[in-house]
């Protein structure tokens, strides 16, 4: 038994039809825009100012990520808003150094174990140079540093690790004294001799306390607002534009403007059509 096609089946067929039957028809300046398009695209690549993404980690114990973002996003808005005197003045860097900065992100550096990682961020650098990328990052690097909240919380972290460093030195000093006692007979005899002890869990004890309080002395040594773990890298290629993008927004602009135009070709026809079918009425 033979099969009908259902009337949307038809319709569906027919419309493909009129669409290929349109395409064959205006083949030629169907490809003319095509080319067209391709052409525009290739020129706006070719003449667009290039974009570099340079990417710099920082590690910082008194920078968070919302605070961080505060700050790249105020110098942003002084970008978008070309006030120049602003910006030089907070980066400490020059007006040539900051015509070459055209957007600056931040990111938390994330791992699997991201609480490892709180203190690391990516600072994303867009420019249109990377000759002055040096000049920038120290400019980044005091910006960090040299603000209130910053400065607030250095004070709270240095003070707090002097406290832990100082009760360890007095712990170590307290056993240092301890086991000289020890060494005498001086503990010994004052306990007559009635307590069972390791003198060399002494020894122990001192040398985990230094290694904890070498720790601390060293994450001292640290607590400034910003190291810089990885600087700005030049790279010989720019981010934007990119030839692919470039190319296929151009052909597809060129695609949507001549299908606008064969719309307009196929409305008009209709309302001559209309006009014919007045006529004879």
């Amino acid at each position: 038994m033979e099969k009908k096609n259902t009337p949307d089946e038809v319709d569906l067929l027919d419309l493909l039809l009129k669409g290929l039957n349109a395409i064959r028809a205006n083949f030629w300046l169907i490809l003319s825009f095509f080319l067209l398009g391709i052409g525009l695209g290739l020129a706006n690549y070719f003449t667009e100012q290039k974009v570099f993404e340079n990417r710099m980690v920082i590690s910082s114990t008194v920078l968070t990520k919302s605070y961080g973002k505060i700050l790249i996003d105020k110098v942003n808005k002084y970008l978008g808003e070309n006030n120049v005197d602003i910006i030089t003045k907070d980066l400490k860097i020059s007006r040539e150094t900051l015509a070459t900065v055209r957007l600056l992100k931040i990111e938390l550096v994330t791992e699997a174990d991201e609480t490892k990682e709180t203190d690391r961020y990516i600072i994303i650098a867009e420019t249109y140079s990377q000759d002055r990328l040096a000049d920038l990052q120290n400019g980044l690097v005091y910006y960090f540093e040299n603000n209130e909240f910053a400065k607030a919380r250095e004070r709270q972290n240095k003070e707090y690790l002097r406290q832990v460093i100082s009760k360890f030195d007095q712990e170590i000093k307290d056993l240092e004294e301890f086991k000289v006692r020890l060494f005498k007979g001086d503990f010994i005899q004052s306990i007559k001799g009635n307590v069972m002890f390791d003198p060399t869990s002494v020894n122990s004890k001192i040398l985990e306390l230094t290694k904890e309080k070498l720790n601390f002395q060293n994450s001292f040594a640290f607590a400034n607002n910003v190291q810089i773990i990885e600087g700005f890298t030049p790279f010989e290629k720019p981010s934007k534009p990119q030839l692919s993008i470039s190319l296929a927004a151009g052909s597809v602009s060129g695609l949507i403007f001549v299908a606008i135009l064969l719309g307009l070709k196929s409305l008009h026809r209709l309302v001559k059509m209309a006009d014919a079918a007045k006529q004879k009425v």
